[in-house]
């Protein structure tokens, strides 16, 4: 008995040690990984991916912007993103947020503060929503200078050559910006003003691609990783990135490849260039060079009258004739050939597939930037402009740049006109967009309109299960199975189909009292926002 006792205790003990031990963390990982791990993390550097300077992707950026198609896509997604008012043409309006909807003397308040304070910045920010949002998707951030008053707070924005966005470098903190240094360059001066996040707005693009490029060298012995309070992470220069076009900088490339052989092409046509020989044997040498220049001068007068004629020159209304004299059967012209002459056509299969590649990499139809040949939908019945899955997708993240940026001036004209600061979850203001001219709501109208033509379809469904007068148990097999709802709804509707009529006191029909329902079959209550 007491060796039994012994080996029981000695399980019990080591089951006891055993719900005591501590998990392993990363710092139990084996020394060696973390040095042969800074060469197996991350790619290999390849012609396609090498890293760039601000500069050199600011310029490839800005060089894809002048062209005519790319600038217009753009445009089209920035129209779809922000909308506008059919009458004013404003984009974004200011509203109370729903949380201050209540009856409280607080919600009211700011309910007041809000609408007031909406006749006076909304204008301001309507004249600059679209250049602003434009010059972000191409550049990724986009800037306006803020001119503020003591008293009125938020009275101007500036969005000009002076705020373009290669000049302006943005400095972080943990993802946070800090601060700017903007180029200012005057009088053939060039000179670094220093910025501070309230005398200069910022339009920030969600980061999705990543850029390479390359960090000045002064930078690049930062740590950011190591670091859990933002306040101990080094001040670093924001990364280029968030530009519709990174993704298609190749494609366009081939575009403008394709495009100029073509051009050159053609106009290499429409040059027409011959061979001709003259048979001079016999004449003196003075009498060749003599003859060899009138039939020089000839031609070159043929090719005068021609271009006489593309004026409406007198060269339209008679004919000029050339007398070329001939003895026997000596200084006689012959054709070698043409030199310019094609045997088959051009094609423009590799340039439609490369402009295809850029529209698919910019999310629009090329029947919109210009290729209306090939239709395919757009502001028509097709309404691809505001139903395309890739127009909502960057809509959606053009108007979350815009409304933080906007959320930021809001919270900067309140602080100096209230005294009153809000954390990002307070806020008593919402920015909305006209929801008519953008594709993001277009989309969701639709899923409402699918959702409820959902529902009437379910519920003339329930309404044929109970004129069937089945008990609750068949009712709710048959909701399961046929309509595929989970058992938990299947039961409550069940339940609520086969339950006897009542009158109107309540009463069931049959007369005795209904019993009351239990906790589980009773809704939640609606909630509400009331300060009192």
């Amino acid at each position: 008995m007491k060796l039994l006792d012994r080996m029981a205790g000695m399980l019990i003990n080591n089951r006891d040690s055993g719900g005591f031990s501590t998990n392993a963390t990363i710092n139990d990982v084996h020394s060696q990984y973390e040095t042969l791990n800074q060469f197996e993390l991350g790619t290999y550097a390849s012609r396609e991916k090498l890293p760039r300077t601000r500069q050199q992707i600011y310029t490839m950026w800005e060089l894809m912007q002048k062209d005519p198609q790319i600038s217009e896509a753009l445009n089209l997604h920035v129209t779809a993103a922000l909308g506008g008012h059919e009458s004013t043409g404003d984009m974004i309006f200011m509203t109370p947020h729903d949380r201050i909807r209540g009856k409280g003397k607080r919600a009211a308040e700011l309910r007041k503060k809000v609408e007031r304070e909406a006749r006076h910045i909304t204008p301001i920010i309507n004249k600059q929503a679209f250049a602003m949002a434009r010059q972000a998707i191409g550049f990724g951030d986009s800037f306006a200078r803020i001119y503020l008053d003591k008293r009125h707070g938020v009275v101007g924005l500036m969005n000009n050559r002076h705020t373009a966005s290669p000049l302006i470098m943005p400095f972080e903190q943990a993802g946070e910006t800090v601060g700017y240094h903007a180029l200012e360059e005057e009088d053939f001066e060039r000179s670094i003003a220093k910025l501070t996040p309230m005398q200069l707005l910022r339009v920030k693009m969600p980061r999705s691609d990543i850029v390479p490029q390359m960090s000045l060298q002064v930078w690049q012995e930062e740590k950011t990783l190591i670091y859990d309070k933002r306040s101990d992470n080094p001040i670093l220069p924001a990364e280029v990135g968030g530009s519709f076009l990174y993704p298609i900088e190749e494609a366009w490339q081939d575009v403008t490849i394709s495009r100029a052989g073509l051009n050159n092409q053609t106009i290499a046509d429409s040059v027409k260039q011959a061979f001709l020989t003259i048979n001079m044997e016999g004449m003196p040498p003075a009498q060749q060079k003599k003859y060899r220049k009138s039939i020089v001068d000839m031609l070159t007068g043929y090719r005068d009258q021609v271009e006489d004629a593309f004026k409406g020159g007198e060269a339209l209304h008679g004919t000029k004739y050339h007398v070329m004299p001939q003895w026997g059967d000596k200084q006689i012209l012959n054709s070698v050939g043409e030199m310019s002459q094609r045997n088959a056509p051009l094609s423009e299969n590799n340039l439609m597939i490369n402009l295809r590649r850029v529209a698919g990499g910019l999310g629009i139809d090329l029947a919109l930037v210009g290729w209306a040949d090939m239709l395919a939908g757009g502001l028509g019945d097709g309404a691809a402009f505001h139903t395309s899955a890739q127009i909502m997708r960057r809509s959606l993240l053009i108007r979350q740049a815009n409304t933080d940026a906007y959320n930021h001036l809001m919270s900067i004209h309140w602080g100096i006109k209230y005294g009153e600061y809000f954390e990002e979850k307070d806020y008593p203001w919402q920015f909305d967009f006209y929801s008519d001219q953008n594709a993001a709501a277009a989309q969701a109208l639709n899923n409402k309109q699918a959702r409820a033509n959902t529902l009437t379809v379910q519920t003339q469904a329930i309404i044929g299960i109970k004129e069937l007068g089945l008990d609750r148990h068949t009712a709710q097999l048959m909701l399961e199975d046929e309509l595929g709802y989970d058992a938990t709804t299947a039961e409550r509707i069940a339940i609520a189909i086969t339950a006897p009529a009542q009158d109107a006191e309540g009463m069931p029909m049959g007369g005795q009292p209904q019993s009351a329902p239990n906790d589980d079959d009773e809704l939640p209550a609606g909630l509400g926002f009331d300060d009192e």
